[in-house]
């Protein structure tokens, strides 16, 4: 957990884009929530249209983190995705972890970031040092209707029951403030929604890929994006380019 990340300036800007989005879905705008409940909703890869989106992923001080993260002067920015929940709403993600939804040959970085202020329960929940295992869980379903994920069955070990299981696994969460952002490896677990929330509550993730990534087919199920997005990638080709833009530190 990196406190600070984004000044509460940025944060406001980043809560006017999302309702900007809102008022105007793009085609991955899905709503995670169950029909009836209070809203949880969230957006993919509008850094292209929303000016705020797209300054946060090309000149913002998270570019500077995810290569001092990655170890490289550069990064692939692979995603940025909004979520946001209304007061009172309650609708957990699962236990899982990143990479076996995305078509890269090496492990990449998430950087999870509230605009909120949100309780330890409430926040990014995470297994310390499960990225080390060098199990690959199966994808699960994210729940509802308007899911932006495809699970589908394969072939991987199902994702344990973290929290039936404390004395076998560790988990660490934080009360964050505003700006205060995580940093995961694609391999770690992590869970959000423990637990619900009295005031709303908008988070943003990033997704970042170090230049030499490249693409790599998958037998398992991915996240649908890689197939209704136009990006005529085949197995080995470089990820950077015009849809997964190399983003340099200024």
């Amino acid at each position: 957990m990196i406190p600070s990340v984004l000044s509460e300036a940025w944060c406001d800007r980043l809560r006017t884009a999302i309702d900007r989005c809102r008022a105007d879905p793009g085609p991955h705008y899905g709503v995670l929530s169950p029909s009836g409940a209070p809203r949880v909703d969230s957006d993919l890869f509008r850094w292209g249209d929303d000016p705020d989106i797209g300054e946060l992923t090309h000149v913002s001080p998270l570019v500077e983190l995810a290569a001092s993260l990655l170890r490289s002067s550069s990064v692939v920015l692979i995603e940025d995705q909004w979520f946001a929940s209304v007061a009172r709403a309650r609708t957990p993600s699962p236990w899982h972890h990143d990479e076996p939804y995305y078509r890269l040959d090496r492990p990449f970085l998430t950087i999870w970031i509230t605009l909120d202020p949100v309780s330890a329960d409430g926040a990014l929940r995470v297994v310390p040092g499960s990225h080390l295992t060098g199990e690959l869980y199966s994808p699960v379903e994210f729940a509802a209707e308007g899911t932006t994920i495809d699970a589908g069955a394969d072939q991987l070990t199902p994702v344990p029951d973290v929290d039936a299981d404390p004395d076998r696994f560790t988990v660490w969460s934080w009360d964050m403030e505003p700006g205060d952002a995580i940093a995961l490896d694609s391999r770690a677990l992590h869970a959000t929604g423990r637990t619900e929330l009295d005031s709303e509550f908008r988070r943003l993730s990033t997704r970042w890929a170090h230049p030499d990534t490249r693409y790599r087919t998958r037998v398992t199920s991915t996240a649908t994006f890689w197939d209704t997005i136009d990006h005529d990638l085949r197995n080995g080709d470089p990820i950077a380019g015009e849809v997964f833009p190399l983003v340099g530190v200024r």
